[in-house]
Formats: structure tokens, C-alpha cells, sequence
């Protein structure tokens, strides 16, 4: 590759490589919109804070 921009040669892209990175994008752009979905379902978004809360709370309990 290096030898390609030394001699300032145009290397074109495979198609098969464009297809590759189309079915990438798209898995991606399916994908995280279930799990976004699913964690909003399963309550992942749901009081945030309580979680440094209950560990303070444990430390207190453990006489720390």
C-alpha cells in the first residue's frame, strides 16, 4: 500500500469489498435499535442513579 501512494498510483476498491461494508452498515443500523429496544424493555433505563446509591449504602453496612 505504501509503495501505491509513493508512486501516486489510484488503486481502486473491489466491489466485493463495497458489498462487505454495506451488509456491515446495515447489521449495525438493524442490530442496535433491537438491543436498544430489548434494554428499554428489560427496565436497563430505569433509575440510573440508584445503582452509586446502593453501593454507598452497602459500604455503610459493612461499617467502612
Amino acid at each position: 500500500m505504501l509503495s501505491n501512494v509513493m508512486t501516486d498510483k489510484m488503486t481502486s476498491i473491489d466491489p466485493v469489498d463495497y458489498t462487505i461494508i454495506l451488509i456491515s452498515s446495515v447489521i449495525i443500523l438493524l442490530v442496535f435499535p433491537i438491543l436498544l429496544y430489548w434494554g428499554w424493555k428489560k427496565g436497563q433505563f430505569r433509575d440510573l442513579e440508584e445503582a452509586k446509591f446502593r453501593m454507598l449504602d452497602m459500604e455503610d453496612e459493612n461499617g467502612n
